[in-house]
Order: C-alpha cells, then sequence, then structure tokens
C-alpha cells in the first residue's frame, strides 16, 4: 500500500448539463485511479438553492429570488499538481457549467493505492 497525495475536487450542477461537465474534465485529465481511468463519483438528487444579486447572469431564477433546482455533486482526485488543477477548473469545469459562479470545492487529501 501507498499514499498519494491528492486534490479532491467536488462540483455540483444541474442533471442536464453534468455529461458536459464530465466530458470536460475528462478532457484535460484521465482521472487515472491504478489500473483504472475516469474515476469519478455522482452523487444524485440533491438541492441546490441559491438567490441572484443584482450583478449575477443568472442561468436559471431571477436576481433577488430564491431558486431551488434538483442537483448532482461530481467528484474526483487528480494528482496534486496545481497547474492540472487549474486546467480542470479553468478549461474543463467552468466553461461547460450552465452557471456564471459554478461552487468548485477543492481540498488536499491523501488516498491509498493498494498497487506500489
Amino acid at each position: 500500500m501507498k499514499l498519494v497525495d491528492i486534490y479532491r475536487v467536488k462540483t455540483f450542477v444541474v442533471p442536464e448539463y453534468v455529461d458536459a461537465v464530465v466530458q470536460g474534465v475528462l478532457s484535460i485529465d484521465d482521472l487515472r485511479v491504478g489500473n483504472y481511468k475516469n474515476v469519478m463519483w455522482q452523487s444524485k438528487d440533491g438541492v441546490e438553492q441559491f438567490v441572484p444579486g443584482e450583478e449575477a447572469v443568472p442561468t436559471e431564477g431571477e436576481s433577488g429570488e430564491k431558486t431551488t433546482l434538483t442537483s448532482l455533486r461530481i467528484e474526483f482526485s487528480i494528482p496534486r499538481d496545481k497547474s492540472l488543477l487549474r486546467r480542470v477548473i479553468e478549461e474543463g469545469i467552468y466553461p461547460n457549467h450552465p452557471w456564471d459562479e459554478p461552487v468548485v470545492q477543492v481540498s488536499e487529501e491523501r488516498e491509498a493505492r493498494k498497487q506500489e
């Protein structure tokens, strides 16, 4: 067993844009874990809520009004490389996500790898 330094990346997206966001991420990195690629997790049927501010350009909802939508969480890990992280977010997620300010959470973690 070996421990590997990784970034854990999570974002939340409405169902009709999941495939676009996933393909955007995979166009930057193949998300390899051991002998597997395209490794990611999706948690379904969450609820996302927001109130767009006056300066917002909402895809859904109106400025000043609460909007509630079904949302999925997409989660994956990449090697702890800041340049790769920036590309995954700026080139993989942002241009394929419908919101003008998508929530993207990043944490530094370690994953166990069975194969050394």
